[in-house]
């Protein structure tokens, strides 16, 4: 079975979509790059590591989750098989990283959401788990919004290089479950 790196914009789907995936076919692992980062965040707080950018590591961090998912699979030999999710990743990164054969890559974003009709969608579903849960509405206010226009920068970029990009603006449930039809189909094509 192939191996799946689900990349894109915050609060799109990606956790959902790993947890799907991992719910049919338990022999993948989830490789989180959201807990990474926070790790690195409170363990090794100069290098800086953000997904807004920054110094420090955070223009090597997508070398460093590629390498972890990479060597990770070849230590298992097969045994096991990986999903490797995080909002880390440009599109241009993912192509140079992620495509090759055995690895299923796509992209998720919404964005054809309002800023208001995104918030209202994180605060409708968030859960106490969720990071989003308690922050001010200004702060994720402004974070809908950049994040709505990387999703529309992103959209551009799969395009442009032909990354299976999908859209989970409206109807997300649907989408999802579509979308792992598709993902089932592109797995199991090498057994």
């Amino acid at each position: 079975m192939k191996n799946i790196a689900i990349f894109g914009t915050s609060r799109s789907g990606k956790s959902t979509l790993s947890k799907m995936i991992y719910k049919k076919y338990p022999n993948y692992h989830i490789i989180i790059g959201d807990d990474i980062r926070w790790a690195f965040q409170q363990i090794l707080p100069a290098n800086n590591i953000s997904s807004k950018g920054g110094s420090g590591m955070i223009e090597d961090f997508p070398n460093f989750l590629a390498c972890l998912f990479y060597k990770s699979i070849k230590r298992n030999k097969g045994e096991i098989n990986y999903i490797i999710e995080t909002c880390d990743m440009t599109p241009k990164k993912a192509y140079e990283l992620f495509s090759n054969d055995d690895t299923v890559l796509l992209f998720l974003g919404t964005p054809r959401l309002s800023v208001q009709d995104h918030f209202n969608e994180i605060r409708k579903f968030e859960t106490e788990r969720d990071w989003t849960y308690g922050c001010d509405d200004e702060y994720m206010l402004n974070h809908c919004e950049h994040w709505i226009n990387k999703s529309k920068e992103y959209e551009a970029e799969c395009k442009k290089l032909n990354i299976w990009y999908v859209d989970t603006s409206f109807n997300r449930e649907n989408v999802l479950k579509k979308t792992l039809d598709q993902i089932e189909q592109n797995i199991l094509d090498n057994e």
